[in-house]
Formats: structure tokens, sequence, C-alpha cells
């Protein structure tokens, strides 16, 4: 009898506090605000954004080498600000199907919208591959980016995204093509944070407890 009770607390425990649960955010079926309106606006302002036979570099962008997007600012407005309704040129009105494909030699900005629910979300990862180049932001905050040559394979570029908070994220990426053919791929994973025990849980657990030392001295 002297362990008869700790199981029942244990599951009481397992059930009252939730543990992750690992789910696909974003795939290539999922729908964003979408603006095409770019074309070869950013061509040649930036090292980021090649000219047309300028070559095929490869480049690796920390957090802290947001490439210069100004000469966009008419068609791109406040995105990274006010990703929910941007301002701007060019954009969809509302979310629609993100081509894999575009004009090539041209740039495109995408805003994907990632609903963080109630408890918000860990452990969140960007799985990228693009021909040619990706940059991305998390709530207007600049990630990283990438580039180099080569078509678009999945998992070619891992954004680690962390912990997003409760509600509305936003994912804002801008894709580059200096090349002669274009391709997107994405998935983007993450885990539901676990919920905190309530109070009212942790009295029951006591109480089972209680119960269970009674139990004992009997």
């Amino acid at each position: 009898m002297k362990f008869t009770h700790f199981p029942a607390v244990a599951l009481i425990a397992a059930t009252l506090a939730t543990g992750t649960h690992a789910a696909t955010l974003i795939d290539g079926s999922t729908s964003g605000l979408y603006n095409a309106a770019i074309g070869t606006t950013l061509n040649g302002t930036d090292p980021f954004f090649v000219v047309p036979g300028g070559g095929d570099p490869t480049v690796v962008l920390g957090a802290g080498d947001a490439p210069v997007l100004s000469a966009a600012d008419a068609i791109l407005g406040n995105w990274l600000v006010t990703p929910a309704a941007p301002t701007g040129t060019g954009w969809s009105t509302g979310p629609v199907s993100i081509p894999a494909s575009w004009a090539v030699e041209t740039e495109t900005a995408i805003i994907y919208t990632i609903d963080g629910g109630d408890t918000g979300l860990t452990n969140v990862i960007a799985d990228i591959g693009v021909d040619n180049g990706i940059l991305v932001w998390l709530n207007g905050t600049f990630i990283g980016g990438a580039q180099r040559s080569g078509g678009a394979v999945a998992g070619e570029y891992n954004f680690v995204l962390g912990d997003l908070g409760v509600g509305s994220n936003f994912l804002q990426l801008l894709r580059e093509d200096h090349g002669g053919g274009t391709g997107f791929k994405i998935s983007v994973t993450g885990d539901t944070a676990a919920v905190p025990l309530p109070a009212a849980g942790v009295l029951l657990l006591a109480g089972l407890g209680g119960l269970t030392v009674l139990r004992r001295r009997r």
C-alpha cells in the first residue's frame, strides 16, 4: 500500500500541466500578404541585391547585418512596423497563396501571420529553400539572411526564431533573385508552450499527497 496513490498524483500532474506539442506553423500551402511590385528597384542598392550579370555570391547575414531597403520604401511601406496592415503599394488586399516562383531578377516580399495561441510558442524554427536569396524578420526584428547559387532545396537555410508570444506574430520575408530561375520552399515548426499548473491543481495535488500519507500511516 505504500505507493498506491503516487501514480494517480503523477497522472493528474501530467493532465493539469500540459506539455509541448510540435506543430507545423507554415508550409508551402500557407497564405500570406504578398508584394511583387518591388521588381528591380533594389538591384544594386545594397551588396545583397545583385544586379544581373553581377556574379553569384555566397552571403550569410547575421542579426546585425540587415540590408538597406530604403530604395523600396514607397513600395514596402511600413511593413516591418504594421505587418497586419502594411502601407505602400502592391500589397495584396488580404492573405493569398504564395507562389513558389516569381519573375526572375526581381524581389518579392511576404508577411505570414503565426498564431501564438493563449500560451505562446517555443522552439520555433524556419527552414527555407530559395533561389537565390532570402531575408528574414520576426515581428519587425531582423533575424538574418542568406544567398548562394543553385536552386531551391528544402531546408537549405535554417533560421532559429526562438519563442513567440501569445496572439499574432509576424514572419516577414524578402526573396531575392539575380539568376535565370526562381524557387521557394518553406517549413516553419514550433512547440506549443506548456500550460503552468493552476493554483487549484497544486492544491489538489497537495490534498492527494496528504491522503497518501494518511493511508500509509493507517
